[in-house]
């Protein structure tokens, strides 16, 4: 009787380390990013205010804040509708919600996608 389980534990000890194991494989983590600090003749860019202050950490969370940064600077998306979503993303990731906090790319990609569509404006 104590064998089996023993046995059992063991088994699901192992399928837990294993499921553990293979979401941080198959997380899809950025490389360091390098960020240009600003100077007072050369501000912060806004991919890299976008990437440090939403604390973006995978590819495809900094994929987003490029292609948002592109689109500002093309012209293509307000830079005015892009600072007030950055600004209440990190307001609402501020607050402890479910017992846990959230980063604030968390709530700015739904939102800023919400807000352009709202408005017809393409973020793809």
């Amino acid at each position: 009787m104590r064998s089996s389980r023993l046995i059992v534990c063991v088994v699901f000890g192992l399928a837990i380390f294993d499921v553990t194991a293979s979401r941080r494989s198959t997380a899809d983590e950025v490389d360091p990013l390098v960020v240009t600090p600003a100077k007072p003749d050369q501000p912060i860019t806004l991919r890299d205010r976008l990437v440090v202050g939403l604390q973006a950490r995978l590819k495809s969370e900094v994929d987003f804040c490029d292609n948002v940064a592109d689109r500002v600077n093309t012209g293509k998306l307000p830079e005015r509708l892009v600072d007030e979503t950055f600004f209440w993303a990190r307001q609402r990731a501020a607050s402890i919600r479910n017992g846990h906090k959230y980063r604030p790319i968390v709530y700015f990609q739904p939102g800023l996608r919400a807000r352009a569509e709202k408005l017809h404006l393409s973020l793809d």
